[in-house]
């Protein structure tokens, strides 16, 4: 087991607006809106979407109504705009984004609707619709675009296979290849021309785009656990590869990928813990870490490195008593950079959490040799031993062994308190049972 401790930098701003299952997450925002009527289990949203514009960054949710943008600035969300959809109605409950160059890409799988291709140049001002036709198709269940060879993936499109359109002129999209050699493509995610490919009740497959007729590179459509096959992640690496299945009680399957892709295999399965109860929807995965959301369990994070695969951090968005197993969180995207994480809950709207995702991505020493000025008046102490013990307790005292502060609540990190004077101090870190598992210094500077 790894042992490491370091000190992170980030503006920590609590808003504990729910009580419920929290761990290892700091709820910063929650954004929604009241006025949309709402459709059947109470559904409003659906959808979430991400990006960054003149170094700000952007959150897109869709809604039965249409496609709502904010922007992320100081850990809040402020609404900026909002574009009806061609199709409205309570029972619009899916749409889906991409966005390419300066633009956002949306579409609806429900009604008369359309490809919208809407151009946020404008942005924090205002956004306009500069495209919206259904040329191409009507309905689309979710779309990827596969940026290094602008290419967009419409899957499900009116209902049969995929479409896929040449984006060379991002205002103008034209087909390059009607995908029907399988029925059905629910999701995708594509990487240089590589599809991978999720078909529901047809399993995985995984294709390639870059010639004329799409070649296929493997399959997998039979497993152990296996479910709906709904939607994956690579990994950034390329050398991991995570999906769902949108079936009770199904596990979160990780495949580690060589370049033989037809010996593709799950290798291993992770969940949460009453996942018998309960259905996973959406998977990001990063080299160490897999984050989820997880309907009626909301967000929830897996470290993926260490074996076995543990949940770690959660925080459940979704309150309401529901039999139905598909309430509450729908969509997770993830700004890396900054460790923020954006959930849609269909019930609720958009939160924006904060994850320290550069702990376990990037790594730290198994030491740290604390040097002046070596912290700021927002630092905090974390250690990865943490991540995998619960109800831990946190001591910080003075080199002469007083006492300045103790904490005990849901996180595994501790914020330095702005209040302690300038000098060396000792930190200690205990189990339930009081148990010492960690101890070391840090110096404050002034």
């Amino acid at each position: 087991m790894r042992l490491a401790f370091f000190i992170i930098l980030f503006s920590f701003l609590p808003a504990k607006l729910f009580a419920q299952y929290q761990k290892n997450v700091d709820l910063l925002d929650v954004w929604t809106d009241t006025t949309i009527a709402p459709g059947p289990e109470n559904i409003r949203f659906n959808d979430v979407f991400g990006f960054t514009h003149n170094n700000i960054n952007y959150a897109i949710i869709g809604s039965s109504i249409g496609t709502h943008i904010l922007k992320i600035e100081n850990q809040k969300l402020e609404f900026v705009d909002y574009v009806p959809g061609k199709y409205q109605s309570i029972i619009a409950e899916h749409r889906d984004y991409a966005v390419y160059q300066k633009y956002i890409y949306a579409v609806c799988d429900e009604g008369s609707s359309s490809l919208q291709i809407i151009d946020f140049s404008y942005l924090p001002d205002s956004v306009s619709v500069v495209y919206d036709s259904d040329v191409h198709f009507q309905i689309s269940h979710t779309i990827f675009i596969d940026t290094a060879k602008a290419k967009l993936y419409a899957c499900g499109a009116d209902n049969f296979g995929m479409k896929v359109l040449d984006l060379t002129d991002p205002l103008s999209p034209t087909l390059f290849y009607d995908f029907t050699q399988v029925n059905y493509v629910h999701d995708c995610r594509v990487v240089n021309d590589t599809a991978f490919l999720n078909c529901g009740y047809d399993g995985l497959q995984i294709y390639y785009f870059g010639g004329g007729i799409p070649i296929q590179m493997g399959v997998l459509d039979f497993y152990a656990n296996q479910g709906y096959n709904h939607s994956g992640s690579i990994s950034e690496s390329r050398k991991q590869y995570a999906f769902t299945d949108e079936t009770e009680g199904t596990k979160i399957k990780l495949c580690y990928l060589t370049d033989n892709l037809g010996d593709i295999k799950v290798d291993e399965e992770f969940a949460t813990a009453n996942f018998a109860d309960n259905v996973p929807h959406d998977v990001v995965l990063y080299e160490n870490l897999a984050i989820c959301s997880y309907y009626k369990e909301g967000l929830r994070i897996f470290d993926v490195a260490n074996k076995p695969i543990r949940e770690i951090a959660g925080y459940d968005t979704f309150l309401e008593d529901s039999n139905f197993k598909m309430n509450g969180a729908w969509g997770v995207f993830v700004f890396k950079s900054e460790n923020l994480i954006l959930i849609s809950d269909r019930q609720n709207g958009l939160f924006l959490f904060y994850f320290p995702i550069d702990f376990f991505e990037n790594g730290v020493d198994n030491t740290v040799v604390t040097n002046v000025p070596f912290m700021d008046e927002n630092s905090i102490l974390i250690t990865r031993n943490n991540f995998v013990t619960d109800n831990l307790f946190f001591t910080i005292a003075t080199s002469n062994g007083e006492v300045v502060y103790n904490q005990e609540d849901y996180k595994n990190w501790v914020n330095i308190p702005l209040t302690i004077s300038a000098g060396a101090y000792i930190y200690a870190i205990f189990d339930e049972d009081k148990m010492l598992l960690e101890s070391g210094k840090f110096v404050k500077a002034n």
